[in-house]
């Protein structure tokens, strides 16, 4: 899978929710969220994000600083910080997951029908951060509805960027235009 960072390079991976950079792997994310009761002692849950599962930086024995805080939320609120490894998401197994805490409601709905696409969805991740200029000079218009985009119109935005990004970044002036065709 790609990945849209800010700098938008196409990179593998997904982009923490925390820090914005390069989650490379399953095995280097998680999925974490608060909970808290409400006044009537019922469970409230928010803050669903994807985030690097340990620290970036040089190998490291602090907490990972894109993780929520433990402490920090329950002085807050008195929250307390629950999550799982971002490879409990993958695959058929994760969709199921996904799937069950869709109809649980365990969670907002849209976040995590967004999560179900960011880490099931090839490419999905990758042309987030574009699409929406994608749209608007007319590389694709989304067949389903806006956030909602098949595999051919997720191909066409990624060849769209490389394409938007080798002109950039050429020297040659008299490089041939790209073309996206479906």
């Amino acid at each position: 899978m790609r990945v849209m960072p800010r700098d938008k390079s196409l990179r593998s991976g997904w982009r923490c929710d925390s820090c914005g950079q390069l989650v490379p792997d399953l095995q280097a994310g998680c999925v974490e969220w608060l909970a808290v009761e409400d006044t009537r002692g019922k469970p409230k849950v928010s803050g669903l994000r994807l985030v690097h599962r340990l620290n970036t930086g040089a190998r490291s024995l602090e907490p990972c600083r894109c993780r929520y805080n433990p402490r920090d939320e329950f002085r807050k609120n008195r929250s307390i910080v629950e999550g799982l490894a971002l490879d409990r998401f993958a695959g058929p197994d994760g969709l199921m997951l996904l799937f069950s805490m869709i109809a649980e409601r365990e969670l907002p709905l849209q976040e995590l029908i967004e999560l179900a696409k960011r880490v099931q969805m090839p490419g999905y991740e990758a042309v987030y951060e574009l699409v929406h200029d994608a749209v608007s000079e007319g590389v694709i218009a989304p067949c389903i509805s806006s956030g909602f985009y098949l595999q051919c119109e997720i191909w066409d935005v990624l060849k769209w960027a490389k394409c938007r990004t080798t002109a950039m970044t050429s020297h040659v002036e008299h490089h041939k235009p790209c073309v996206v065709s479906r």
